[in-house]
């Protein structure tokens, strides 16, 4: 092999210089692009600048500043929060091919959480999950669990005269039930039954993983290499605990489920159904009962702590606006009559009803940041470059309370979606839009939860008046709007002491 000569080390050298000052300037024209965000600190970059409470909120000041779409570097992550509907239709909806991926949580992955399909990145496995949890919550198949619905509701109506002082419990308590019922066969008859227990602790360690901020692994993926007894380390003990918590969620109700279909005595469920199906095709009845297992674990997780924080929204705004809530159960009293409770038929009549739905979506969105999207190539928006891996947040409460999209929009008014003619007014941008998430990220189990939120606000205003406790004056004990309380953190919702619930005279 012939040696190099001076010259031609020379022309090596000086072509790797010219590559790379030209890699340099690409480099910085692309950071140039990026959307425009607060300055980084050196090493921590806008770590600081991500709110960790009151977060949406928090997001707005920023969006004041530098428009729409928001650039904050996290060091590990590209964090690009949109502020505007309008930007998050265009990347979410209109994209979603780039944007239906989902952060690489170190968390998630320590405790095991890839079949949660929230977590799952944008796979053929995430697909196949998804597609069969829409299968069992599309809006058609869904008409098989109004019966659980419509009973839930009623017995949430009772709970509410018989427990007031646990009706945040209660709650969820139904909403959990009417999932197990719908999913498992499964008869929860308390809120201490062990397979809510377990759901819904499962449920407390999604939420804590999923808030911004919360382990700082997320932005330092190394701490995973120091051992778990080194100070410090608490959330590798804490990961190792929850993975066990997690696998039994996914688990022990569908074993349960699948013993009683095996033993001919399993009420109607999903689980029942699919496992009929399969019986006579061994070669992918393995297949098909993992995947089944899968998507039944995700139901509680899907839908339960959303429903059951639209419905304490829904409480809250009851007391405080006793006025709306007498034109609601006018219009349930003029349809529905005295003598019986809604049913989910009676929705079309009953359009006071969906806008006040309508309105508790919008007035306090439960996820007000959405679920995190990740963009899975690099893209380009208003000239703005968009780096491949990015997370994607949506202030959704910011679109919420958009002037763009609503007259007084800090106003609750439910009339806001209605027609002159009191019909509701497809004109008016409806929460469900938004509040549901974008693409094909949207959530799979809103059919469900939507028809649940529905019949669980009619049947309580049908049989029940809600009203504020009193204080020692006997003035009304419940804050404003401005002043409430508000449950912090993944989902969010106002937090209430107590409230007096007054049996309707004609309750049936």
């Amino acid at each position: 092999m012939a040696a190099f000569s001076l010259g031609d080390l020379a022309a090596v050298a000086l072509c790797a210089a010219v590559l790379g000052i030209v890699w340099r300037h690409h480099a910085r024209v692309r950071r140039s692009r990026l959307p425009p965000g607060p300055p980084p600190l050196p090493i921590l970059g806008n770590i600081l600048d991500v709110p960790r409470e009151n977060s949406a909120r928090a997001y707005q000041p920023l969006f004041d500043k530098y428009g729409d779409v928001v650039y904050l570097d996290a060091v590990k992550y590209t964090i690009i929060v949109l502020g505007s509907y309008t930007a998050a239709t265009e990347l979410l909806d209109k994209r979603s091919t780039t944007y239906s991926g989902r952060p690489g949580f170190e968390m998630v992955d320590l405790i095991g959480g890839d079949w949660v399909i929230a977590y799952s990145g944008y796979t053929d496995f995430w697909r196949q999950r998804r597609k069969r949890f829409r299968d069992f919550f599309s809006a058609s198949a869904i008409r098989s669990y109004q019966y659980a619905q419509e009973a839930g509701a009623q017995r949430l109506a009772q709970l509410l005269l018989s427990a007031p002082g646990e009706f945040a419990d209660n709650v969820q308590f139904i909403f959990g039930s009417t999932v197990f019922s719908s999913v498992y066969g499964i008869d929860v008859s308390s809120p201490s039954n062990e397979y809510l227990v377990m759901a819904e602790d499962v449920m407390n360690v999604i939420k804590e993983v999923f808030t911004p901020g919360r382990f700082f692994v997320e932005v330092f993926p190394v701490l995973r290499r120091i051992p778990a007894w080194v100070p410090g380390m608490g959330f590798k003990r804490k990961a190792a605990v929850w993975a066990g918590m997690l696998l039994e969620t996914r688990n022990k109700p569908f074993d349960t489920a699948a013993e009683s279909v095996r033993r001919g005595d399993c009420a109607p469920c999903v689980v029942a159904t699919v496992l009929d199906k399969i019986a006579t095709q061994p070669q992918t009845q393995e297949f098909e009962e993992a995947l089944t297992r899968d998507v039944c674990g995700n139901a509680y997780l899907a839908a339960v702590e959303t429903v059951t924080a639209t419905v304490l929204t829904f409480v809250y705004t009851m007391a405080l606006y006793p006025e709306v809530q007498q034109r609601a159960q006018a219009e349930i009293d003029a349809v529905v009559g005295h003598s019986r409770f809604p049913l989910l038929s009676d929705r079309p009549a009953l359009p006071y009803i969906d806008a006040l739905l309508n309105e508790c979506l919008r007035w306090m969105p439960t996820a007000q940041l959405g679920v995190p999207h990740a963009s899975v190539e690099d893209d380009e928006y208003k000239g703005y470059f968009i780096p491949k891996g990015s997370i994607i947040l949506v202030n959704v409460w910011g679109i919420a309370r958009s002037k763009e999209h609503y007259v007084e929009p800090d106003r609750f008014m439910p009339e806001r979606f209605l027609t002159k003619d009191g019909q509701l007014n497809k004109d008016i941008l409806s929460p469900r839009a938004y509040v549901f998430g974008f693409g094909r990220r949207i959530c799979p189990g809103m059919h469900f939860g939507d028809a649940s939120l529905f019949i669980t606000i009619a049947s309580v205003l049908h049989a029940l008046t809600i009203k504020p406790t009193l204080d020692e004056n006997g003035k009304p004990n419940i804050p404003s709007a401005e002043n409430v309380n508000m449950k912090e953190g993944f989902l969010t919702h106002p937090e209430v002491p107590g409230y007096i619930f007054e049996a309707r005279s004609h309750a049936p």
